[in-house]
């Protein structure tokens, strides 16, 4: 219903920031977007990043943040000290940055896209605020790697690292891969249809991980990595 009342709403209307308290003291800020909806009802109401097993404590790196949503409820959940969300889109960054102030969360957010190399990629916004991607057509946004972010953040290690960048999985897993040895845990959403998930799973797998596929320990539990040796 709400998806066809978005198709008659004036843009300003939709893109205008509303605020909605949850049972606990927990404020989001949101748009009356498609995504932003969507978003709101998969991480705080599904509870779609639920973590199959104990979360290791620490920092937190949340990789296509969005507008902040996923990195704030693990934050509730886990032992998570310290957020750094990484989101090109820059309203989107925006406002993750706001939800993670609103909730007093120890917090950073990085204004790019995550990649393989440091340089300059092309992001593709869309309508559909949680389906932005990297695209020839989009327009020029800054790219880092993970390597870079660990180095810069005075972080030894990172507890968790969540991913759901819109099929750059693919280019992200084949580049250089030496943050796999200081991370304790992985929580991602696989595009099969934009890469070959199979091969990055073994890639995981090979800096001794053990893999936890999707909907295998409880019902629609994502697909998950451990570190051996967290």
């Amino acid at each position: 219903m709400l998806s066809r009342v978005l198709l008659t709403s004036p843009e300003n209307r939709i893109s205008r920031i509303r605020k909605v308290r949850f049972q606990g003291g927990v404020q989001l800020s949101y748009r009356l977007n498609k995504g932003d909806l969507h978003s709101i009802r998969e991480v705080w109401f599904d509870e779609a990043y639920r973590l199959p097993f104990d979360c290791p404590s620490g920092t937190l790196l949340d990789l296509g943040a969005n507008i902040g949503l996923t990195s704030l409820w693990l934050a509730k959940r886990y032992t998570i000290e310290r957020v750094i969300a990484v989101e090109p889109d820059r309203s989107n960054a925006m406002l993750a940055r706001r939800n993670l102030e609103l909730n007093a969360i120890k917090s950073e957010v990085l204004e790019a896209a995550i990649g393989p190399h440091e340089g300059t990629a092309r992001f593709e916004s869309s309508q559909v605020s949680n389906l932005g991607k990297l695209s020839e057509k989009g327009v020029p946004v800054t790219m880092i790697t993970v390597d870079t972010i660990l180095k810069k953040s005075a972080c030894s290690r990172f507890g968790l690292v969540k991913i759901d960048i819109e099929g750059g999985e693919q280019q992200l897993f084949d580049g250089p891969l030496d943050w796999l040895d200081h991370t304790g845990a992985i929580i991602i959403e696989f595009h099969p249809s934009l890469g070959e998930y199979s091969r990055i799973i073994k890639i995981i797998e090979n800096r001794d991980f053990t893999y936890i596929s999707s909907n295998s320990v409880f019902p629609n539990n994502m697909d998950c990595f451990k570190s051996e040796n967290s």
